[in-house]
Parts: C-alpha cells; structure tokens; sequence
C-alpha cells in the first residue's frame, strides 16, 4: 500500500508560466466524522468514502503571500490564490491520464454587493446580534494556543439539490469550503474541524423561509432538540437562495455558548466556493468577537483583508487584518473560550476509496472508473473485490489472474531467479500473487568447491573482488605476499587496530586480515583517494590499498566474510577459529539438532527455525529415522565478525622488493 506523504510539491502550468506549489498535509475530519442522510423520512449515515489524509494546503514559490488549498484524493482539486487573483483547479473526468483544467475564478458577486454597499444593512448585522456580551471572566489563561473549533454543517434541501443532487459531491464540496476556512483562520492558530455534515436530501427539517433572524431562532431550536449526542462546538445551517437580501446570521462572542453557539449561512446563485468560504469566515469571526474592519483604519498584508465588507467580491488570498488580531485577543482575554481549548481526535488513517487506483485495506483490488478499468480486468471497479473465479489482480506470481508458480515477468517471460550459489531459487507457491519469502543457505555452509563459505546468502570470490579493484587478470595473491606485507605491521599490512595501535599478525593469521592481491598490469594506479604499496615476491607483483579511515570505519580492504581462512580455519575479529565451530551449524538442522543430515540430502536455510530444504526423494520422514547428535555448541553469530580468506600455501619465502606510492 502506497505511503501518502505529509508533504510534497508539484509544478502547474498557468498561462504558459510554471508555478511550483508546495504542500503539507492537513487533518481537519474528527475521528467520529459522518455524513447523514434522509431517504423518505429515514435516516441514514456513513464515512466509508472520506479520505481525512489527502488534503493539504500550503503556497506558490516565490510568491510567499499565496495561499494554495488541495485536495488530492482523486486528482487535484481546489484553489491557488495569489494577491488579487485566484485560480480552481480539477481533474476531467472522462481521461484517463493524470489531466485537469485550471480556470480563473470570477470574483464579481454582484448579487452581494447591495448588502456590502448598504451600511444601513451592515450595521445591523453586525449590532442587531451582538447583544450577548457576558461578564469579564478571571484573568485568561495562558498559551492556550493551538485552538480548535468543531463543526457541525447541516445543508438544506435546495441547495444539495442546487450542488448536484449526490452526497458525494457535496460532501466534497463542504470539505474544500472547510479547508479553505482553515487557510484564513491558520493565522489565529485555529483549526476548523469538521464533526458531521448532515444533508437534508429528501425534505428540509425545519422552515428555512423568513428573515435572518428569525431562522436563526428557529434552527436554534432545532439544533438543541436533534443535535444533543453529536459532538460540536457550533453548528451551521447553510441555505440555498437565488437572490438573497441577507448573507447570513450569527450571535456576536457566542462561539462557546452551547444555546447561542449557531449561525446560518446563504449561499447565493452563482456564488464561487471561495467567496461563500469567505462569507463563513466571516461569520465564524463574529462569534469569536471579531468585527468587521473599518479599512481606513484596518490594514493587513493583502490586498483585501478577510473581515472588510467587500472582501467576499474579491479573489485572492487574504488575511485578517490588524483589528481583527486585536478583537480576537480581547475575546481570549475576557470571554469564555473553553471550547476551543479541547484537541478532537483527528483522523490520520487511512479509509479505503474504491476507484482511486490505489489497493487500500479491505480491497482485493483497485483498477479506477469502469473506463480505466475495461471489461478484461480481473478486479470488479464497483466493488474493488475480485471477479468470481479469480484469485489475483497483479503480482509477479499472478498471471491471467490465477496464482501460477513460476515468476511472470514484464516482458511476460516465465522464469525462475537465483542470486548466488548460496540463495535459493526464488518461488511462488501458487497460492499468492508475491513471491515466497526468500531464503538463503544457512551461515557455513561449503561454496564454490570448497573454497568459501556462505555467509548471509552470499559465497565470497577473492578473485572476483581483486579483478574490481585492480583489473582484468587481478587475483588473490599467494600466502607469500601476505607474509611479506602483513609482517610490517603498518598501515597497509596488520591484523587490526586497537587503541590507536596496529595489531601484529599471528603467522596463522597472516591470510586472515587485509586483503592481497595480484598485480596485472604494468602501468601504475592511479585511482585517487587511498595509498597503495607494491611488492615484488618470487616474480609476483602483489598490491594492497590503504584508505586512511578511523579506527571505527568499515575497511573496504578486509577480507571478505564467509572467506575461507588457513588450513580449515576461519577468521573470527581478525583472528582464527576452527572451521568446524562455524560450519557444522550448518550440517545440523532439526529440532534440538538431533539428527546430521549429509550434504547430498540437503541443505539448511537461515530462517529463524532452521528448516530444512531438502533434496528431491529425502523429505522429513527419511530424516526422522536418522539419529546422533552433531556435538557443536554453535556461538552466536554476533560474535562471529567474520573475515575470512583463501590460503594457497602454507611456505615461506624471502623477500624481495618493496615500494610505496602513498597517493
């Protein structure tokens, strides 16, 4: 399942000119977060659809006063707001590919302006319900920040019917209004959470005719005899009007007063979602004891300030102007703002959405819409379960739909894989789509004829590593180089160091620390970064590198683990261990060991039990009728640091020629 980030950017292309957003995610969705609807009088809810993780909002690059609101759920989808202009943004529906149409946003709701241009009107909104002012509490407690303010959205008949008709789409539609609300009120440090979104789909539940007041009241009743046992901290009826004479209602400072906490809100035909967001906002400010601004005395950073009266007429990102800081402060100061202390539990998990082309918990499968899907596919794009009779919708062991054996690859070849010699073929066991898990010979068993040992999956080739530093024709070198360059007990010839010291090498150990090897050419390296020193020993041309690391770091020049090291001996922290000690774990497999099982049987992986992976024709029951016991009391493998390497001779010879070229 694909991890949804908590940030990240994407670049838009607007009037030829690419803008690069930048987005971090937000949680507005409560944990209890449902959608309520009626069919005939019955009541009905659900949440399954809701993704609470894929909304984010953040800015424009370059341009730090813009505001950009999205919802990534299927496409993108909202609104990027510069200074004086703003843009929506959504996916076409009918492609398949990841396309959207950006549009710019009007912003001439000339069918409020009567009420922002009347002051007569404005006074009286905004005195007629600022009449439940209560008493100077104790001095406000402080750092109270951040603030929270739960939500509860009831949406009457006309306008679900005017917003298409399909919970769904007004589902989503109220979401991106409460995302676009927290773009204003972050400011303040307040998040608007959404609690429940109840929609009146076949009849409305009260009167929603009369004046502003008057519904007001009305919903107020309403709302402390039906909304008692769902959790808000105000609740909203949004209306649907074709030519309203009022915008909407609210009680001034009243946010946290649970019989005043209420407000309604119109929205007017052909209003954009941005100017109703502001219309909201609004009205959410006035129960937090903000007022409107006087704009000769209020100034902010945009071009429009959220509580100036024309600010819904206008595009672009806003802000709430200095007033408005100052009112909302007095109001944490001196009124009760409780509420807004309590932190809802938000929802960070992630709901599964059918038709999104992402597989997500309870879905077998996810293909998108009926187009992008096709008739031949092997998942149902109604349900995102599997079609009946099959048994996988994509996997390397899942072909045709059917779980098959044999890895199916991309360019449809059927083929079995391995790795080394120390990994077992990988498999599907044809009863899932993934491969089984991969297994690998168990630690010491014999490779590559005996002269290595597997180690983590892994059989070392000394002279395969050799040819990687130096070349073609490159090797391990001979027990004579080792001898010549390890006795110096120097930065290119030791067994180790301890406290700042080079460790000596015992002669049993002389192949068992840093890596020799062969020199196969006559021109000199010259790879920059590590020192390097020649010696010529019986003809030989023996080379090592030094690369000037801290007693901590890891030596690219050691010998590699699971190396062969002496005459049947390992290297255990650069120094000797009997071979037996490491490799008999791996001729012993069983519960408790109880049995020795020949290398012509089988082998041993390195899962936690040991099991056994035997050879065709010898399963567990030729096993159980073989006793004895193998003896080895294993060590653990963390004290088995193990750097081995090939010895070919156990003589000694002179030496003979030395140079150093420290690079």
């Amino acid at each position: 399942m694909p991890i949804i980030p908590d940030q990240m950017s994407y670049i838009i292309p607007i009037n030829e000119t690419l803008y690069t957003v930048h987005l971090k995610q937000r949680y507005f969705l409560v944990d209890t977060f449902m959608v309520y609807l009626y069919n005939q009088g019955s009541e009905s809810s659900h949440s399954s659809h809701i993704q609470p993780q894929c909304y984010y909002q953040g800015y424009v690059e370059g341009y730090p006063n813009s505001i950009v609101t999205l919802s990534t759920c299927s496409g993108l989808r909202g609104i990027l707001q510069f200074e004086n202009v703003s843009y929506g943004i959504e996916p076409l529906e009918s492609t398949v590919q990841f396309q959207h149409i950006l549009y710019k946003l009007g912003n001439d709701n000339k069918e409020l302006s009567s009420f922002n241009n009347d002051t007569k009107s404005l006074g009286k909104y905004s005195n007629d319900y600022n009449i439940y002012v209560g008493e100077k509490p104790e001095p406000p407690v402080p750092d109270i920040f951040p603030l929270y303010l739960e939500m509860y959205i009831v949406v009457d008949k006309a306008l679900y019917e005017y917003l298409g008709s399909d919970s769904m789409i007004v589902t989503s539609k109220f979401i991106e209004i409460i995302g676009l609300i927290n773009s204003m009120f972050t400011q303040f440090k307040i998040t608007v959470m959404l609690s429940s979104l109840e929609l009146w789909s076949d009849e409305n539940k009260i009167s929603t005719v009369g004046e502003a007041e008057e519904l007001l009241q009305i919903f107020l009743k309403w709302k402390q005899s039906y909304l008692n046992l769902r959790p808000h901290d105000t609740a909203y009826l949004f209306i649907y009007r074709d030519y309203p004479d009022y915008v909407g209602a609210v009680f001034s400072g009243k946010i946290c007063a649970p019989h005043y906490s209420a407000g309604v809100a119109v929205y007017p035909k052909e209003m954009t979602l941005e100017a109703f967001s502001v219309v909201v906002s609004q009205m959410l400010a006035l129960s937090l004891g903000i007022s409107y601004d006087d704009p000769k005395k209020c100034h902010c950073s945009e071009a429009i300030c959220i509580m100036n009266p024309r600010a819904t007429t206008s595009s672009g990102a806003k802000t709430f102007s200095s007033c408005s800081l100052s009112d909302f402060e007095s109001f944490i100061s001196n009124q009760d703002a409780s509420c807004l202390q309590n932190k809802p539990q938000m929802q960070r998990q992630k709901r599964a959405v059918c038709g999104n082309r992402i597989v997500e918990t309870g879905e077998d499968c996810d293909c998108g819409t009926q187009e992008q899907c096709g008739p031949q596919n092997c998942c149902d794009h109604r349900t995102c379960k599997l079609k009946k009779g099959l048994d996988c919708f994509e996997g390397p062991c899942c072909s045709g739909c059917l779980h098959v054996t044999v890895f199916v690859l991309e360019s449809g070849v059927r083929r079995q894989t391995k790795h080394d010699e120390c990994d077992f073929f990988d498999h599907c066991s044809g009863r899932s789509a993934q491969c089984a898990a991969d297994k690998t010979i168990m630690d010491g068993n014999p490779c590559r004829k005996g002269t290595s040992m597997c180690f983590e999956g892994d059989c070392p080739d000394l002279n395969a590593r050799c040819r990687s530093l130096f070349g073609p024709g490159s090797k391990n070198a001979p027990f004579e180089c080792y001898e010549e360059i390890q006795s110096q007990m120097d930065r290119y010839g030791n067994c180790g160091k301890h406290e700042g010291k080079y460790r000596t090498c015992a002669r049993r150990d002389l192949v068992c620390g840093r890596l020799i090897c062969t020199y196969p050419s006559t021109t000199p390296y010259n790879r920059k970064g590590p020192g390097i020193i020649y010696a010529l020993v019986r003809n030989k041309l023996c080379v090592t590198l030094d690369y000037r690391l801290n007693e901590s770091d890891a030596d690219p020049m050691d010998i590699q683990n699971g190396s062969a090291c002496g005459t049947e001996k390992v290297n255990a922290l650069k120094s000797t261990l009997k071979i037996w000690h490491y490799k008999a774990p791996a001729l012993c497999c069983g519960p408790g060991r109880q049995w020795r099982m020949a290398q012509v049987l089988g082998i041993c992986t390195r899962m936690g039990d040991q099991e056994k992976h035997l050879d065709p024709g010898f399963g567990s029951a030729w096993c159980a009728g073989r006793s004895g016991h193998c003896g080895v009391n294993q060590q653990k493998k963390e004290d088995l640091s193990l750097s081995l390497s090939l010895s070919l001779s156990l003589s000694t010879l002179p030496v003979k020629k030395k140079k150093d070229m420290a690079l």
